[in-house]
């Protein structure tokens, strides 16, 4: 199942940096767009598409209000069959394709046709007049001469009107356009073109500063990114849920960044990236992302406290630890059970060596199982 990670999103509609069911995501998408279009307010936000095996397949930019797509289902339908990728990628691709079709309710796959000349348009500035009423208006002319010069001025100046209407909208969706221009860079993975169009506006939204400031970590520019973000912390976060690096790779950035700008919150991850779960217990005022609840989670099953593992659990909801956590249970229990075996069997008076090596190697094999747990 593709799962679907926001970052940015209107934190009042859509939760951030919470893994969501591709689905869920593509019904708030339809909902939030639809309720921004109403309200002609726009908003941005980044997301991942992320497949079964935690990597990503998928990333991108959704405008929301922008009238661009109804929802995330045609926007990556859209996008993904225009990128190009290499030959080797492109099992990724159609397997994106597949899944986004299966996993896409019916009533969200509806295609919609918009003039986008007409969006954001003032309606009260069009004529209201509809066709029958235009053809009474015009055959009512030919037989009034006064009613004709009357009429005929009201529609020069609501052709006027509608002209500069359009005019305005045209205007609007041309920046519009501009936009989605300066997104489509990083998502057709040019990544130093979309970086040079962001860096050259007056103003960026705070959508548009994380993604800026993700751009400078790429190349390990860590001022620049905490120039733009104006907080450590965050940017660090940034470098921890990069899905590009490896772990070496991440464990390296982190280490650099943390040179500069020095934080538990980086202590943290290291701690977790080099085993050593009690620095992490022991660590203060850590700005706690799903990311850092769930390497917490790890951290405490590896500790052997499953009831506190448990409890940090329900601020994640994983899965894989709850599968985990349930068979860290089973082992524990299997080991337990084995050890008493192996105990009796050596109190035994008759001693039995073959059942004992073969208890004693079945205790090894679960005991092994766990630590790699």
């Amino acid at each position: 199942m593709l799962k679907i990670l926001f970052v940015g999103a209107p934190a009042d509609s859509i939760p951030n940096h919470e893994k969501l069911e591709f689905s869920q995501a593509v019904a708030l998408t339809h909902e939030l767009e639809l309720a921004y279009r109403n309200e002609q307010h726009e908003a941005a936000a980044e997301f991942f598409v992320i497949g079964k095996d935690g990597l990503d397949l998928y990333k991108g930019v959704f405008n929301f209000g922008s009238y661009d797509y109804p929802n995330l289902y045609h926007q990556i339908k859209d996008k993904a069959t225009k990128i190009r990728v290499d030959k080797d990628k492109q099992a990724d691709k159609l397997f994106l394709l597949e899944q986004i079709e299966k996993q896409t309710p019916e009533e969200f796959k509806k295609e919609e046709t918009i003039d986008r000349t007409l969006v954001n348009v003032d309606k009260d500035r069009i004529s209201r007049l509809k066709k029958w009423q235009r053809v009474t208006v015009y055959s009512l002319a030919g037989v009034l001469g006064a009613g004709l010069l009357f009429l005929g001025a009201l529609f020069f100046l609501q052709k006027v009107q509608y002209e500069r209407a359009l005019e305005e909208g045209r205007s609007i969706v041309d920046q519009q356009e501009q936009t989605i221009e300066t997104y489509e860079y990083g998502l057709l993975g040019e990544e130093e073109e979309f970086l040079e169009s962001l860096e050259a506006q007056d103003t960026l939204s705070e959508s548009q500063k994380r993604i800026l400031a993700a751009l400078y970590l790429e190349k390990s520019e860590f001022e620049k990114a905490v120039e733009i973000m104006e907080d450590t912390v965050y940017v660090e976060t940034l470098i921890l849920k990069n899905p590009q690096l490896d772990k070496e790779e991440k464990i390296k950035q982190i280490n650099e960044f943390n040179q500069l700008y020095p934080t538990n919150e980086a202590r943290f991850d290291l701690a977790y990236f080099e085993g050593d779960y009690e620095l992490m217990m022991n660590l203060p005022s850590i700005n706690m992302t799903v990311e850092r609840s769930e390497m917490k989670t790890y951290g405490l099953l590896k500790l052997g406290k499953l009831e506190d593992a448990k409890a940090e659990l329900n601020n994640n909801n994983s899965d894989e630890l709850k599968q985990k956590i349930d068979l860290h249970e089973v082992l524990t229990a299997e080991i337990k059970t084995l050890e008493d075996k192996l105990a009796e069997a050596k109190k035994a008076k008759k001693k039995d060596d073959k059942a004992i090596k073969g208890i004693t190697d079945e205790l090894k094999k679960k005991q092994d199982e766990l630590a790699t747990l």
